[in-house]
């Protein structure tokens, strides 16, 4: 299975996760996270509904890494993607921490909120299951600039 993300970061540590909150985590010492996605469609779509400000100044393009996750590695699942969208953030983020904080898996499967039908995978790096998980590849891709059209 290969899993998909777009960020800054060229490896899998999670220590973004210490230091901003998510839709499935609240930000803490110790508490790193990787936000995963099944296709890099979905991947593109989650960070869109993330960008703010004025598309004029948005970045000229992203950098979109390959996970290859061996077959082995156990994904625990959440289902529901209506009981997810009408769930508060904080719910999320509860449900998330509890995740973290008892190490059951490496990864847990969640529903994608913008992109409806989708699915991301967070990363628990400090699980031991983690280290099954590769980077096969990390590239630079330039945002197609009709993404921030608006009003046309």
């Amino acid at each position: 299975m290969f899993l998909w993300r777009i960020s800054n970061h060229r490896d899998l540590s999670g220590l973004g996760g210490e230091r901003s909150d998510g839709r499935w985590h609240t930000a803490a010492r110790g508490r790193r996270i990787v936000y995963l996605s099944e296709h890099p469609a979905v991947a593109l779509v989650e960070t869109l509904v993330n960008l703010r400000g004025d598309p004029r100044l948005f970045p000229v393009g992203f950098q979109l890494m390959k996970v290859k996750a061996p077959e082995g590695v156990v994904a625990k699942g959440v289902d529901g993607v209506a009981e997810v969208q009408s769930m508060t953030l904080a719910a999320t983020r509860a449900l998330g921490d509890g995740w973290l904080g008892s190490g059951e898996s490496a990864l847990l499967r969640v529903p994608s909120v913008p992109s409806p039908e989708s699915w991301n995978y967070l990363l628990n790096p400090l699980h031991a299951g983690a280290a099954a998980l590769e980077v096969e590849w990390v590239r630079s891709i330039a945002y197609d600039k009709r993404l921030f059209k608006l009003g046309e």
